[in-house]
């Protein structure tokens, strides 16, 4: 396989000759920021599926490194229940440079009952190539520009961080566990992939963008009614999400909330979500904004849940992990939600925009003399 052109094995491990980067100041070691963690849990259930996840790994030695993954996430579940049924330490392996469509595979919040491998194999259309790992019992894809085998421990855990975050602050030093580098695979000339990560818009949160393309069919699948979705690169990646959906019937909207929190488990992270209606393009600031200000009442249309599952990083909520999120009805409201006679959009005449439309370049003005909104 391409990845295993070159085998290093005891004393030529070395991730000092790695191109490891140091991205702000005050960080206390060399961070691998874009490494797909693949791992497998103990039994042959289908939440022991393989996983594939991005976990940074602080660079502690030539043969060690720290994995710092949240407690939600499919890696750290899966070295959960390791250490309740297995002696030994979890296998894993750190793949750097994998396809596209495998890494784009790794930060979608799948259903839990599909792996990654099965989901990136619907995005290209093909199944994966997999290799069998040099010394963990584990499969990689062999198209891969290099690979770190090794296993976490279930026992050692040391300080990781501080190291600068993609909120845009330095997150707090925890201990996660110990990643020991039992082999390293790779190209005979491998590219060392890697980003940088700080305060958005930066390479992540632009990712985040590009995924909503992938979250509308998920979503859309259970939910229908949605018409579009949107992670504002501003809000984290993930923080704040825009929904739009072809209301039918009072409460709708609610029900779409709920959905979005709970539907896929990366959302149960996402603080505020705002729901529009299907005229409203829920990628537009200014057309959200504007649904905003015409189409809610706050005492009515303000949803407050308290004491939700919160992303720890996030140091505004009062406790660590545990925080209150916020949903935004602004769409048009339908009996019985409102009483009184609900606003009528004001539309100019077609002709009226014809006609000037055409006597608009004649007059040397600039623009096209349409009309600035729908």
């Amino acid at each position: 396989a391409p990845v295993q052109q070159v085998v290093w094995k005891g004393d030529d491990i070395d991730l000092g000759k790695l191109p490891v980067q140091t991205c702000w100041p005050g960080e206390p070691a060399p961070l691998i920021t874009w490494p797909l963690v693949v791992t497998r849990g103990p039994s042959a259930n289908r939440e022991d599926n393989y996983n594939l996840g991005i976990y940074r790994m602080q660079v502690l030695n030539r043969n060690q490194t720290i994995m710092r993954w949240l407690r939600h996430r499919g890696g750290a579940q899966h070295h959960a229940r390791w250490a309740k049924e297995k002696a030994a330490p979890l296998p894993a392996a750190a793949v750097i440079g994998a396809d596209p469509g495998t890494i784009l595979a790794a930060v979608t919040p799948v259903p839990d009952t599909l792996s990654e491998y099965q989901f990136a194999g619907l995005l290209r259309g093909q199944r994966a190539e997999l290799v069998d790992c040099v010394s963990q019992p584990l499969k990689v894809p062999a198209e891969a520009e290099i690979v770190l085998e090794g296993e976490v421990s279930l026992r050692d855990y040391r300080d990781e961080g501080p190291y600068g975050d993609h909120t845009g602050y330095y997150n707090a030093v925890e201990q996660f566990p110990v990643f020991t580098v039992t082999a390293i695979t790779m190209r005979r000339n491998p590219i060392y992939l890697s980003t940088y990560t700080g305060r958005p818009p930066d390479e992540p949160s632009v990712l985040g963008e590009a995924l909503n393309e992938v979250f509308v069919p998920l979503l859309r699948q259970q939910f229908p009614e949605i018409v579009d979705f949107w992670l504002p690169p501003e809000g984290c990646s993930y923080r704040i999400a825009v929904v739009a959906m072809k209301k039918a019937y009072p409460g709708h909207a609610k029900r779409v909330m709920m959905a979005v929190w709970s539907y896929l488990r990366q959302f149960m992270y996402t603080k505020w979500v705002i729901v529009v209606d299907d005229d409203i393009d829920a990628r537009d600031w200014k057309d959200v904004m504007w649904a905003i200000s015409t189409r809610m009442d706050p005492a009515r249309d303000i949803t407050i849940v308290e004491n939700t599952p919160i992303d720890y990083l996030d140091f505004a909520s009062p406790e660590s992990g545990l925080g209150s999120k916020i949903g935004l009805d602004a769409t048009n409201k339908l009996a019985p939600e409102t009483r009184r006679e609900w606003g009528r959009l004001i539309r100019m005449d077609d002709e009226i925009v014809r006609t000037v439309s055409e006597k608009w370049p004649r007059l040397g003005l600039p623009g096209d003399g349409k009309p600035a909104w729908k």
